[in-house]
């Protein structure tokens, strides 16, 4: 019985050999996920058109925005999705290399995962991400047999199908969101809610923000509908997959020409999208939903990849910042809401809807900086962050010490 108990745990014993330079590229994607987040999750996002109170203060907004457009939004989110097929191919990989069953491990942490991404939609914040992760990452193991053509032409298929998909939409007037527009309505009408930001910054009560996330789930069902954010998920998760399985991860020298090249040809073709994408969004999204879709495809990918190369050839001096969070990346992304909802909601300290852009953007650096010197001290004496431990034990069923000290 202690022999297959001593088994099971070192199955599931501390990671060793983490390659850093994915943990500093996933800690960099944190910085600019809670750049993009913050936001809304500052309220700043509910202000109504002209609250600013004078030209200088509008026109910094405008710049902010114009360059959140430019260089975040989307660009980290592509990181971050390509990073998670990178990480189902070293854990299938690890887990051959044990002898275990790679494919049952997975879709344990993909299930975990769906119940944390739950917990975040329905406890914390609307903007969770993590239960589509889940539920696309369940599709990986179909891919994992296939040659490294037959994965990139699958990954092509899905980043393009949204094209194809808001063409159709838009030629036969299609709505395919407009259930979930009826439950979003029905739930904000029976609990009154009026306007978004003023019943997040003004009711007190948590049960107040618990009727809001309700209703709010089925919004976050609109977004991913209506922009096909499971096609471009599942299609960057197959690029990182890619990726994985050519290794590309473990020897930057040996493939400096490809990233490179990357990261050339990334900023050639996506910047002048990017640029034309920004307008758009700050000028009222005047281009028809197909053509908008094709320049937010050859913006936001293109310099996505660039970001990850240029990171991964010159971010040497930086790794230190950001290895830390990204080692804790669970626990940092859902504690940005949690700091958020304390800082800017009724139910905490009711600071939101009080600064203009550019000081949310300095606000989120902060707390992501915050965060980064959080995870080191942490991470002196735990092996792993609270939440990566808890997903890491339940995944494998057994006990993990917690303190560097007492592991083996």
């Amino acid at each position: 019985m202690n022999k297959a108990n001593n088994t099971l745990s070192d199955k599931a014993g501390p990671i060793r050999n983490r390659i850093k330079k994915l943990d500093a590229l996933r800690g960099f994607a944190l910085l600019g996920v809670c750049m993009a987040n913050y936001k809304e999750l500052t309220l700043y996002a509910f202000y109504d058109v002209g609250h600013t109170v004078n030209v200088e203060a509008d026109r910094s907004d405008t710049i902010a925005n114009f360059l959140l457009y430019l260089l975040v939004d989307g660009k980290f989110y592509t990181i971050f999705s390509v990073l998670f097929g990178i990480g189902f191919s070293i854990i299938i990989g690890n887990a051959m290399q044990r002898g275990a069953n790679g494919m049952r491990i997975f879709y344990r942490r993909m299930l975990l995962l769906l119940g944390f991404g739950f917990a975040h939609l329905m406890l914390l914040w609307s903007g969770d991400i993590l239960m589509l992760y889940a539920t696309m990452g369940m599709l990986l193991p179909f891919f994992w047999n296939c040659s490294d053509k037959t994965i990139l032409r699958w990954a092509a298929f899905f980043l393009c199908l949204p094209i194809f998909s808001s063409t159709i939409a838009y030629v036969f007037n299609l709505n395919p969101c407009s259930w979930f527009y009826r439950q979003m309505d029905y739930w904000q009408n029976r609990f009154g809610i009026g306007d978004w930001g003023e019943w997040l910054h003004d009711r007190q009560s948590y049960t107040d923000l618990l009727k809001f996330l309700i209703m709010g789930a089925f919004e976050r069902m609109t977004e991913f509908i209506s922009s096909d954010r499971y096609f471009k998920v599942l299609g960057l998760f197959l690029v990182g997959l890619w990726i994985g399985k050519k290794r590309i991860y473990a020897d930057i020298t040996a493939h400096r020409r490809l990233l490179t090249n990357t990261m050339k040809i990334g900023f050639a073709i996506g910047t002048p999208f990017a640029i034309l994408h920004a307008y758009d969004c700050i000028t009222g999204f005047h281009l028809i939903p197909p053509i908008h879709t094709i320049v937010e495809t050859f913006s936001i990918y293109p310099l996505g990849w660039a970001y990850m190369a240029t990171f991964a050839i010159y971010s040497s001096r930086m790794e230190g910042l950001f290895s830390y969070p990204g080692k804790m990346a669970l626990t940092c992304y859902i504690s940005q809401s949690a700091i958020a909802v304390m800082l800017f909601y009724g139910v905490g300290f009711g600071w939101g809807m009080q600064m203009s852009l550019p000081q949310v953007i300095l606000t989120s650096v902060g707390i992501f900086l915050f965060q980064a010197v959080c995870a080191r001290l942490w991470l002196r004496i735990f092996t792993y962050g609270p939440l990566e431990w808890t997903w890491r034990m339940l995944t494998y069923g057994a006990w993990l010490p917690l303190r560097k000290e007492k592991m083996k």
